[in-house]
């Protein structure tokens, strides 16, 4: 073997073995918590081909990667800022550049002395206990090994504590933006949040990559606590670069009476996984979990989640909704898992598909596990391409090819997007989809 196939080798070997592991800030619980991640990791590794849950994905241009973690920050340019801020639309924007807070892109005025939200960074002296109390309890690193990889490298992240009975007046936007490199790069998004009782907020991520020479590789966690009769609605917003890959882990545990909605929007990035787990803790708990992924070329996207009913009279009803074009992929595997003590559950879970080219796939896979006996639980699924007959019909009255598509696409997506609860977060997603689907039937009509 020559010296340069050697040292490809071992780069290789490094980016399937060698975890990277961040700072603990002088903090002996986050060492810990780390350590226990690389251990795991060295243990368990990445998912393996022959793993059901992963076979439709294939990991190897992540594991083959040797991706860094950035060592400073880069600079975000003002334009590319406004590409994805939130704030002039009156949303609360907490930014985090490469992983780290910036407070100086950050507009919280007035989330001050409303809640409490801290960066780790900073955070994990002053407030070490709270952390550490909630960290890693609804996504223990074992769910995976980009689960244990995360808890072993984040370098920054945010932790929302929303007392009893605050309800937040406007959306909490986190902003995380990956800026361009001249390497390839990893970065670590974690968010905590501990939402008590009766409190109610809207928070909304967007994942954001600049182009880049380079992939960039987004390795994200999100924990939820919802207190008793709490209401949340959480939203992630994918937009990254054409060349990123983006993993996501996200727990979700719901205590008595709480009500938690969530949407995840896919429209960026290569190779998206979106690993999702709500668990019904408690009775009357409920969820609504939904998603809208917007895809094309090669992109392949990946939704899994489970519906964890763990308690009696606990409604739930998911809705995902997937567009394809080009030769892009999808996957949907929703779980509904019932247990013994989970009577009088009402669930219903639906995948709809729609095909934009003789080339995109779509692999559905809805699961029912039931070990009650009074309980009703639904699911469907559906795959086909858009309707012929209304197209033709749109054009015959005068309508563009670009808009006639357009418009039909918008109203199956129409379904997803009226599901969000916050006016202004729904004005924002309304646009950002009919621009996404816009320039899909742009690309597809001038191919």
């Amino acid at each position: 073997m020559t010296q340069m196939a050697q040292a490809n080798d071992q780069r290789k070997k490094q980016a399937l073995h060698t975890p990277i592991v961040g700072p603990d800030y002088g903090s002996k619980w986050l060492a810990d918590f780390r350590e226990a991640a690389v251990n795991l990791f060295n243990r368990i590794g990445y998912p393996k081909a022959d793993d059901e849950q992963w076979r439709f994905i294939n990991l190897s241009p992540i594991t083959q990667t040797a991706f860094q973690p950035v060592v400073e920050p880069g600079a975000v340019p003002p334009a590319e800022l406004a590409r994805f801020s939130l704030a002039d639309r009156g949303f609360y924007e907490l930014v985090f550049v490469d992983g780290l807070f910036s407070p100086a892109l950050s507009s919280s005025r007035g989330l001050v002395g409303l809640i409490e939200f801290h960066n780790f960074k900073d955070a994990v002296g002053g407030h070490s206990e709270r952390i550490g109390r909630y960290l890693g309890h609804e996504l223990p690193t074992i769910s995976n090994g980009f689960a244990a990889l995360n808890a072993a490298g984040f370098a920054d992240g945010m932790f929302l504590y929303l007392p009893a009975g605050v309800a937040v007046d406007k959306p909490i936007h986190i902003l995380w933006i990956t800026t361009a490199h001249r390497r390839p790069v990893v970065v670590f998004p974690r968010l905590l949040i501990n939402a008590c009782s009766q409190s109610q907020a809207t928070v909304m991520q967007t994942f954001a990559s600049l182009n880049s020479d380079h992939p960039v590789l987004t390795n994200a966690a999100t924990e939820v606590i919802s207190g008793r009769d709490s209401q949340l609605e959480l939203i992630a917003v994918e937009r990254e670069a054409p060349q990123a890959f983006h993993i996501t882990n996200q727990a979700i545990h719901v205590h008595a009476g709480a009500n938690v909605q969530t949407l995840a929007f896919n429209s960026g990035a290569l190779l998206v996984r979106n690993n999702l787990n709500v668990h019904l803790a408690e009775p009357f708990a409920q969820a609504t979990i939904n998603g809208l992924t917007i895809s094309s070329g090669n992109q392949r996207v990946d939704n899994h989640t489970t519906l964890d009913h763990a308690s009696e009279n606990c409604p739930s009803h998911e809705l995902y909704k997937t567009l394809l074009a080009g030769s892009a992929a999808g996957v949907f595997r929703g779980k509904i898992l019932v247990r013994p003590d989970a009577q009088k559950t009402d669930s219903k879970q639906t995948s709809k598909t729609m095909l934009l080219s003789d080339q995109a796939v779509m692999n559905s896979q809805p699961q029912l596990e039931i070990y009650a006996n009074d309980v009703k639980c639904t699911h469907g699924s559906t795959t086909g391409p858009i309707d012929d007959e209304q197209l033709f019909y749109l054009q015959s009255r005068g309508v563009s090819e670009v808009q006639a598509r357009s418009l039909l696409t918008y109203a199956f997506a129409g379904d997803v997007l009226n599901r969000v609860l916050n006016p202004a977060a729904r004005e924002y997603l309304s646009q950002l989809t009919s621009d996404c689907l816009h320039q899909l039937h742009i690309d597809a009509v001038g191919s």
